[in-house]
Order: C-alpha cells, then structure tokens, then sequence
C-alpha cells in the first residue's frame, strides 16, 4: 500500500508513467536531425532556425508554473490531460503551418506543443512522490533519467530516418500520434490529490514564493537545469555540428547519436547504483567531474580541428553518461525541499528548463562555430553552478 492507501503501482505502470518525463523532450528531439534542412528550406541564419529550439523551451519553462494550481485544485490527472490536450493542439498548429509555409506560424505551434506538454514533467514528479511508497522514490528517480534516454534517444534517432528517407515534415505526424497516445494512456494511474485548493493568484504567489526561498530546492533545481542544459544545447547545436563539421547526413547523426542513448542509459543504471552507496552530495560530485572531463575532450578535439565522428559522440556520451547523476541527485532533493509536493516539482521543473532556456539562447549567439558555443556554454553552465554549491555550501 502507498500513503494514500491505495494499492502499490505495478511495475508496468511505473514504467508507464516515468514514460511521461519524457513527452516534451520527445517533442523537443525529434525535429533536430531536420534542422539544416529547415534552415536551408526557409534560407534562415543558425540563430533564427534555433528560434524552433528556443521558442519550445520558452513554453517549456512558461508551463512548469501551470500545473501545480490546477493539480492542487482539480487533481494530478486532469491537470496532465488538460496539457496533453493542449499539446495536441500545438501540434495541429504546427501541421497548419507547413501546409502554409508559414515559419512563425510554425514556431507558435511549437509554443503552445511546449506549454501542453509542460504537464508531463512536473505532474510525473507530483505523481512520483505521492503514488509510490518512499522507499520506492528513490528507485524511480533513479530510473527517471532512463525515460529520458529512451525518449531523446530514439527521438532523435526516428527524425533522421524521417528527415532523411521521407520528408521532415513527417516528424509532426509522428507527434501527433505519440500525443493522443499518451493522453489515452493516463487512464492507467490512480488520483493521488486528496485535499484540493482553490486556485486563488495569491495563494499561488505565496506557494510558489514559499519555494523559491528555499535555497536547497533553488540550488538543486539548477543542478537538474545542467543536465537539461547539456540535453538541449546538444540537441539545438548537434545537428549543425554533425552536418558542417563532421559531415554526417541527417540519418547518420541519428544513427551516431546512438551512443548518446548508450551514456544514458549506463547513467540511470549507475545512478541506482551510486544512491545505495553513496550520499546524494557525493553522486553531484561525481557527476560535475565527469561533465569537467567530458567538457576537456571537446575542447581538445576543437583546438586539433579533428573531425572524428566516433571522438565527439563518445565524449557526448560521456555528457549524458555523468549528468544522469546531477539530474537524478538533484531532482531527489529538489523535489521534496519542500512539504508542498505540487509546488516544489513545479518551481523545480521551473528553474530547471527556465536554466537550460536560457542556455540554449545564449549558446546561439556566443559565437558562428556551433562546436565552439557549444563548449563554451557548457563551460559557462559549469563555473556557475559548481560555484553556487561550494559559495552557499548547499547542504542536505
């Protein structure tokens, strides 16, 4: 029994709904194997086609603050098909758009996808912390990342097989059936709201000013925000880096970005592993030094000028590998900074894109050689947070 008395999920539907992480990213992946080609389709400069990165994250961070109200009032399952409603409006936008050639068209489409599918992260996590029994929490927060690595992976394996054997625009069908599926599907879960709260603006303000005076739930949050930031400053910079610099067609960087799948799934693996030894504080260290390492090798292989694909998506790997560990350490403790399960997942989820949003915008403007920004962002990211820990010496 969980602590709402009802019956222990089964295994299929925990991992059902860890599925649910995933439904943004998936979103977010898939289309980036097919952004030269829409660059070159529209005549668009590498800052505007990011714009179809950097607008769905912008949705992305907007949603995290929608969800906990309308959880805390009318449940945690009608506030995630409520999203997922809307995400599939979105992507019907998005459909609308290409039959119209409409590029800004195309990039509200994308918005209103993000803001619907912001419920899939913060609602899974208010899920996870009060459908499972606590000592089950941290194996699902373990194993979360994995939802992450099979979503993004094969996301972005699918649009280079799409883009390059069909057509780019078949991504979109593809969202399309993937979103009435998982709306359809979260009729396998229970309710776990037992006491709703009427949604009143001040009521919100307080709950969400109540999380963010929370240092260790802000702090954490930014250390879940790396890993979303290596996730999608890689997915926005990948692909043109694939394309003129390693120069891989859009099937071959979804077929190499399979080691990337490999580096996260040994990362979920690895963190289960280490949060039974380990304490959560050591996991973060752990992972910073990995990601310093990882950040090394793509400086090294940008100042020889090598061109080795098997170089880059190894040391990608290593990323995702190494910041498996700060997303699931630091979403464990973020999560539950606070009593209020809602808001914290939210504020967390919240900061944490809001994070990477940021990341990803800046990264299209630092400098022209995509690998550079790339390094150098993640160098940014780095100094920061590691920064922020050891300045405020975070503790649990």
């Amino acid at each position: 029994m969980n602590p709402h008395g009802k019956t222990t999920p089964s295994l299929f539907n925990l991992v059902w709904l860890l599925s649910y992480i995933s439904i943004a990213s998936v979103s977010a992946a898939i289309i980036t194997p097919a952004l030269p080609a829409i660059q070159a389709h529209y005549n668009l400069t590498l800052g505007t086609v990011e714009w179809i990165v950097s607008a769905f994250l912008i949705g992305y961070v907007v949603g995290q603050l929608i969800y906990a109200p309308l959880a805390n009032q009318y449940g945690r399952l009608k506030a995630l098909r409520i999203g997922l409603f809307i995400n599939l409006l979105g992507i019907i936008v998005c459909l609308t758009a290409l039959s119209t050639e409409a590029y800004w068209l195309l990039i509200l489409g994308r918005l209103i996808t993000a803001l619907g599918s912001a419920s899939g992260l913060a609602c899974t996590f208010m899920l996870i912390n009060e459908w499972l029994p606590e000592s089950q929490r941290k194996t699902a927060m373990s194993y979360s990342v994995l939802s992450f690595a099979l979503g993004v992976g094969l996301a972005v394996m699918l649009g280079g097989i799409i883009t390059e054997y069909w057509n780019w625009r078949g991504c979109f069908w593809f969202l399309l059936i993937h979103g009435a599926v998982m709306l359809y599907g979260t009729k396998v879960f229970s309710e776990t709201l037992t006491a709703p709260k009427p949604i009143h603006p001040m009521t919100i303000l307080r709950d969400y000013s109540a999380a963010l005076s929370s240092s260790k739930l802000v702090i954490f949050s930014l250390v879940v925000g790396c890993c979303s930031a290596i996730s999608y400053c890689f997915s926005a910079a990948g692909p043109q880096i694939s394309h003129d610099l390693l120069q891989l067609s859009a099937a071959q960087y979804g077929y190499w970005n399979g080691l990337n799948i490999i580096g996260m799934l040994c990362g979920g693996f690895l963190v289960k592993e280490l949060l039974t030894r380990l304490s959560i504080n050591w996991v973060i260290a752990i992972g910073f030094l990995g990601v310093a390492s990882g950040i090394t090798s793509l400086l090294l292989l940008w100042m020889i000028d090598n061109h080795s694909a098997l170089w880059f998506f190894l040391t990608t790997a290593s990323l995702y590998l190494f910041s498996s560990l700060l997303f699931s350490g630091g979403s464990l403790v973020a999560s539950n900074a606070i009593p209020d399960k809602a808001s914290a997942s939210s504020m967390m989820s919240f900061v944490n894109m809001c994070f990477a949003t940021v990341a990803v915008i800046l990264m299209g403007y630092l400098v022209t050689n995509p690998l550079l920004g790339f390094i150098l962002i993640l160098s940014i990211i780095w100094l920061l947070v590691v920064g922020l820990l050891y300045n405020q010496k975070v503790t649990l």
